[in-house]
């Protein structure tokens, strides 16, 4: 293990300098890592085993973990730190594009983003301050789990839509969903607007693409950007290692399930998708958490989207969250 002194625990989330963890098995990235963040309060560690202690001990901001590490992958490393210390925003370091855990740190860790190495330093620092100062201003929301009647209250206000134009996949997903959600159904980006204009939706379930060649991804980013409160779950069978880190880097997406779908999963992921609308709905300011910046790229690539859908993205009608408009 590399670092400060451990012995004094920071009480107070909001004062003093940003508190930022980084976890690598590499001692040369840390003390690079270090150096680049020297006016900022900095813990570091090569062994990903003591992070989640570290991490609540020193009531940290952000957590920097790489990936691939000989005890402990980064995925496993940042769930258990999201267990142990909620308030901390996850940040997932790597230089391999490895599918699987890619879908991890969607499914598991939670990931605020994903940055690849190299990393290039003004774009690394500008993103730990940005989590930085959301993990100080804004509450977590520690558990998406509900009670057996807030449950049963979410899923009676709750609308559950999904995108998808195979019949067979739409068939399977309402055999799973339709006892015990309000499940709409589009196959269009068209019909998915009015579902969404008409009615409280708390959960997307959407493919990244039609069986036409139209993508979704676009659509599902813009809607993360503009409803940052709606929970989106992919489901896929096209999926791939740089997609999926554009949709949790551009569109923050909530889980990530590949075909063909399982009762099992899909039903967990459901579940606790809509037990994340419904905390935020409790904790609206929590809501700025799963909220995306778009980036000159981002707001190039929705240059590709009709004007009259992006409008209708951003005009969808506002719900009341707490006395909070969203």
């Amino acid at each position: 293990m590399l670092g400060e002194d451990f012995d004094m625990p920071v009480s107070d989330p909001n004062r003093g300098t940003l508190r930022v963890l980084f976890i690598d098995d590499e001692a040369r990235i840390l003390r690079a890592l270090k150096a680049l963040f020297r006016d900022l309060e900095v813990y570091i560690t090569t062994d990903p085993r003591e992070a989640p202690q570290l991490a609540a001990t020193h009531n940290v901001d952000v957590v920097v973990c790489d990936q691939r590490m000989p005890e402990m992958l980064g995925v496993d490393v940042l769930r258990e730190i999201r267990e142990k210390h909620p308030r901390a925003m996850r940040v997932l370091l790597t230089g391999y594009s490895d599918l699987k855990a890619v879908l991890g740190s969607v499914n598991e860790g939670e990931v605020y983003r994903f940055v690849n190495k190299p990393w290039v330093n003004a774009d690394l620092r500008a993103l730990v301050l940005e989590a930085g100062a959301i993990s100080r201003e804004t509450p977590a929301v520690a558990s998406d789990q509900l009670s057996p009647n807030e449950q049963s209250i979410a899923r009676s206000q709750v609308g559950v839509l999904v995108i998808e134009d195979d019949a067979t996949v739409q068939q399977r997903l309402r055999e799973i969903l339709q006892p015990h959600y309000q499940v709409r159904f589009a196959n269009t980006a068209e019909r998915a607007m009015q579902v969404l204009e008409q009615h409280e939706t708390g959960v997307v379930i959407s493919e990244t693409a039609t069986n036409h060649g139209a993508d979704l991804t676009l659509m599902l980013k813009a809607l993360k950007q503009y409803h940052p409160h709606i929970a989106t779950v992919v489901i896929t069978e096209r999926a791939n290692a740089q997609t999926v880190i554009e949709l949790i880097n551009e569109g923050q997406v909530y889980r990530m399930l590949i075909k063909p779908v399982r009762m099992g999963s899909c039903r967990l992921s459901v579940d606790s998708a809509l037990g994340r609308y419904w905390k935020l709905k409790q904790t609206p300011k929590a809501v700025r958490r799963y909220g995306v910046t778009p980036t000159a790229a981002t707001l190039q690539a929705q240059a590709k989207l009709p004007n009259s859908l992006l409008s209708r993205i951003r005009s969808l009608p506002a719900r009341i969250f707490g006395g909070v408009r969203i």
